[in-house]
């Protein structure tokens, strides 16, 4: 089994989250109309274990990780299921900007 570890910085990962951000704000359009919702969601403890099947997959809903995350803009503090939830929608729409 593999133990590598892999060190991502900080400072490294927050100018490419903002280079990602520069991008979409160069884009002409306000909003985004994503034409999937359901996708397969892999618990966070099998999703990295490339050696077995994962046992526990279920569906997730762009629809409802949006509404969730949306109560961040409403005043609920980050929690670090938020990441999770954003980087499905982010593998949606980037293949919603290609």
């Amino acid at each position: 089994m593999e133990n590598n570890k892999i060190e991502i910085g900080k400072n490294d990962l927050k100018k490419i989250l903002y280079a990602l951000i520069n991008e979409l704000d160069k884009s002409q359009k306000n909003s985004f109309l994503l034409d999937k919702d359901l996708y397969w969601n892999i618990p966070f403890e099998e999703l990295f274990n490339v050696y077995e099947e994962p046992k526990d997959i279920t569906i997730g809903s762009i629809a409802e990780d949006w509404e969730f995350l949306q109560k961040v803009n409403n005043g609920r503090e980050v929690l670090s299921y938020d990441f999770i939830k954003v980087s499905n929608i982010l593998k949606l729409l980037a293949g919603a900007i290609q």
